[in-house]
């Protein structure tokens, strides 16, 4: 039973996450859901997968899969954030008015 609820929050957040890449204005507020989306989702995935393994090595791996993901993907996050920000990306600051992150112009 708690399996299953383990696996249905999870595609709860991984479905957010979708909404939120759809329905987010700029590129780091979509990045942002993508991956909070992603990492909570995919970290309870494994902790449902580890009450089902019944041995303990393979309990093992998961939890050192685990931690990588929660290591590498909030850091790949950053590092795209950062890339768009050096690139120009612009930030929405409300609906209509835009700003550029560095020099806080608004258009």
């Amino acid at each position: 039973m708690a399996v299953n609820i383990l696996f249905f929050i999870s595609l709860v957040f991984f479905a957010l996450a979708s909404i939120g890449l759809l329905r987010f204005p700029d590129a780091y507020s979509r990045l942002h859901a993508a991956s909070l989306g992603d990492t909570l989702g995919f970290g309870l995935i494994i902790i449902a997968t580890m009450i089902l393994v019944p041995d303990l090595i393979n309990r093992f791996k998961l939890l050192l899969l685990l931690g990588v993901v929660w290591i590498v993907n909030p850091t790949t996050s950053h590092y795209v954030g950062k890339v768009a920000l050096l690139r120009g990306n612009w930030v929405v600051l409300r609906r209509g008015r835009t700003s550029k992150k560095e020099g806080g112009e608004t258009l």
